[in-house]
């Protein structure tokens, strides 16, 4: 069946012969013959049909045997392959958006899908999926698990034209503000330097995914002064000194991405970079007076001490309300427990195992 199913006119007798299944022994026998086949027919351009005409099967409600749930556990067990195909990632989606899956079943792909987050969110047809993963699943805690998965990888997807339009969809929610706040420490807050310095060395990606981020509504004015504060001394070094924002710099700051990029597409991005970073600072409030004391001062001098000094107080505190675990403040991807994407995804997701095949 699974042969004929290929043939580009032997799929129409297929498809009508799944189609015409009504008894639970006829989908049974229809779900054992394509079985074995599953993942070469959904990367087919005509046998993907014939898995799809298998989805109105329904879930499993006692035989398994004779339900849709062997075209799931087969896309689980195999999507990094089927989901970078052109006809398999389309497939897949038609899958998770059918009528017929539970959310059981689309909670088992979702699971293969954040595991396989870094190749599919630079792969043309897995970016396809991880935006339905963001856009359409609206699974609760899928930012937090994807944010955990890519934050090793930043360095990577943050310079890629499909990743880092993955990374600005996770800095651009606000349904889960630890997600974004892991994402934004790692770009920015780095114990390693050298993550940052790639972003800003790389013109193309890496200065635009920083531009919409300061320009974006996502972050607080504190949130974007502090990263922009972060930005200046790189920037110093790497191109001429930041001056004083002008008026047209800050209406550049205020003005949308779209409207900022068409009217300065001559501009190099590196520079209008460094103007936005100007406009911030020029524009932000401080926190605590400029010329105020040292500590061991204000200790002894009871009219200054109620005026906390920014060295004094806790890194999540000065600019930003943030409580503590969500603030920018870095914390290593050991401390928090992440050591196997599959687990952290399971543990956050409470998504089931597949059963039946052997792995991704």
């Amino acid at each position: 069946m699974a042969a004929i199913g290929v043939h580009k006119n032997g799929t129409w007798a297929v498809q009508k012969i799944i189609d015409t299944a009504d008894t639970p022994e006829q989908r049974r026998v229809v779900a054992q013959s394509i079985k074995p086949y599953t993942p070469q027919l959904l990367l087919d351009q005509l046998g993907n049909y014939v898995v799809q005409g298998c989805l109105k099967f329904g879930g499993p409600t006692g035989d398994a045997s004779s339900s849709n749930q062997f075209v799931y556990d087969a896309i689980h067990a195999r999507c990094m392959e089927i989901a970078q195909g052109r006809f398999g990632a389309r497939a897949i989606r038609t899958c998770l958006e059918s009528s017929h899956a539970t959310k059981l079943q689309q909670k088992l792909v979702a699971v293969a899908l954040v595991t396989n987050a870094v190749a599919l969110g630079t792969n043309a047809n897995g970016h396809l999926l991880m935006n339905w993963l963001l856009d359409s699943s609206k699974f609760a805690g899928r930012f937090r698990v994807l944010a955990h998965q890519l934050a090793p990888h930043l360095r990577y997807l943050a310079t890629h034209k499909l990743g880092a339009s993955t990374v600005t969809k996770l800095v651009d929610q606000t349904a889960e503000p630890d997600a974004r706040d892991l994402i934004l420490n790692t770009l920015f807050f780095n114990p390693d330097p050298s993550v940052l310095d790639d972003l800003l060395l790389d013109q193309a990606q890496g200065v635009h995914l920083i531009l919409k981020i300061l320009q974006g509504n996502a972050i607080g004015d504190a949130e974007k002064a502090r990263i922009a504060d972060r930005l200046r001394p790189i920037l110093e070094c790497t191109s001429s000194a930041i001056t004083p924002a002008t008026s047209a710099d800050a209406a550049n700051v205020r003005a949308s991405p779209a409207s900022s990029s068409s009217s300065s597409s001559t501009v190099p991005p590196s520079q209008r970079l460094a103007d936005v970073v100007a406009g911030i600072l020029a524009h932000s409030q401080p926190v605590y007076p400029p010329t105020m004391p040292p500590a061991a001062h204000r200790a002894s001098n009871p009219s200054t001490s109620a005026v906390p000094h920014a060295h004094d107080m806790p890194p999540h505190a000065v600019g930003s309300t943030s409580p503590p675990h969500v603030g920018f403040h870095f914390m290593p991807h050991h401390a928090m427990g992440i050591n196997s994407a599959s687990a952290a995804a399971a543990a956050a997701m409470s998504y089931p195992a597949a059963a039946g095949y052997g792995g991704m």
